[in-house]
C-alpha cells in the first residue's frame, strides 16, 4: 500500500521536515482534531495502510485496542511490531487483498481509518476493502487521500517536474484533462488519475458520509486543497440510533 522508491525510506521522504513534512503530518492532526472536536470514542481502532502505526501517537487518548493492516512494502509492519512490542493489544498484519484482512465475524471497532492508502490500491480491490471495513465497524470511518486534479494537481506536478524530477508521466492531453477535473480521460496508476470524488461515491455505498474537508486548511474546499479528509458513519450504528 506504500510504494518503494529508491533507498530513501517512507518516513524520511514524507516526514523529515520542511513544507512536505508539514503537509503530510496534517492528515494526522486533522483526524485527531475531529476526534476531539466531536467527542468520538476511539477505544478500538481498525486501520488499513497502517505502515509503522504512526497514527497511534496522534490519538488524544491511546486506544485500548488497535489492529493495523498493511502491505509491508518498505518494512513498515516490522517497525510497528518493534515499536509496540510491549503493547500486546496493538497488533499488525500483512494484507495485499481484502480477503487477507483476517478478522473474526464478531470483531467490531469504534473507529476505522484509511489514510493516504486507497489511491495506491488497485481500483478493482477498493470496494472489497471498503466493504470489509464497513462490516467490522460500529462507529466512524476516516479516510484521507491526495487531491490529484485541478489547479492543485497541476501545481504539484510542475514542482515535481522542475525540482525533484519524480513527477508521474502525463501526456499533454492528460495534463489538461486532470487540470480540468476530467479524470476519466486520464490513465490510472496509483496517484495518477486518482479522483477523490469517485472514491466518495464508492464510500457512500458502505457508509453515510458526514463531511468532506480540505487538508491542511479546512476552510478551503477540497478542490483547492492538497489533501481531502472524508468522515463517514457506519450504517450499523445508524440503524441502532
Amino acid at each position: 500500500m506504500k510504494s518503494l522508491k529508491d533507498d530513501y525510506g517512507y518516513n524520511q521522504r514524507l516526514f523529515s521536515g520542511g513544507l512536505r513534512g508539514r503537509l503530510h503530518l496534517a492528515r494526522f492532526h486533522w483526524l485527531a482534531g475531529e476526534l476531539a472536536r466531536r467527542g468520538l470514542p476511539a477505544a478500538t481502532v481498525l486501520e488499513l495502510g497502517c505502515f509503522d502505526g504512526k497514527l497511534i501517537d496522534f490519538f488524544p487518548i491511546k486506544p485500548a485496542r488497535y489492529v493495523g493492516f498493511d502491505a509491508n512494502w518498505e518494512g513498515g509492519l516490522d517497525l510497528a511490531r518493534e515499536k509496540w512490542a510491549q503493547t500486546p493489544a496493538y497488533t499488525f498484519f500483512k494484507s495485499t487483498t481484502p480477503e487477507e484482512m483476517a478478522l473474526d465475524d464478531d470483531d467490531v471497532f469504534d473507529i476505522g481509518v484509511v489514510m493516504e492508502t486507497l489511491e495506491h490500491i488497485p481500483p478493482q480491490l477498493v470496494d472489497g476493502y471498503l466493504e470489509k471495513m464497513a462490516r467490522h465497524l460500529d462507529g466512524y470511518f476516516f479516510a484521507t487521500v491526495p487531491n490529484e486534479k485541478g489547479i492543485v494537481f497541476l501545481s504539484k506536478w510542475l514542482v515535481k517536474k522542475l525540482l525533484s524530477r519524480d513527477a508521474a508521466p502525463y501526456s499533454f492531453a492528460e495534463l489538461i484533462n486532470a487540470t480540468l477535473g476530467r479524470m476519466t480521460h486520464v490513465s490510472r496508476r496509483e496517484h495518477k488519475g486518482f479522483d477523490y470524488d469517485a472514491l466518495i461515491v464508492e464510500i457512500k455505498k458502505h457508509f453515510d458520509v458526514i463531511e468532506v474537508a480540505g487538508i491542511p486548511a479546512g476552510f478551503l474546499p477540497p478542490f483547492f486543497s492538497f489533501g481531502v479528509g472524508i468522515l463517514a458513519k457506519s450504517r450499523r450504528r445508524t440503524r441502532e440510533a
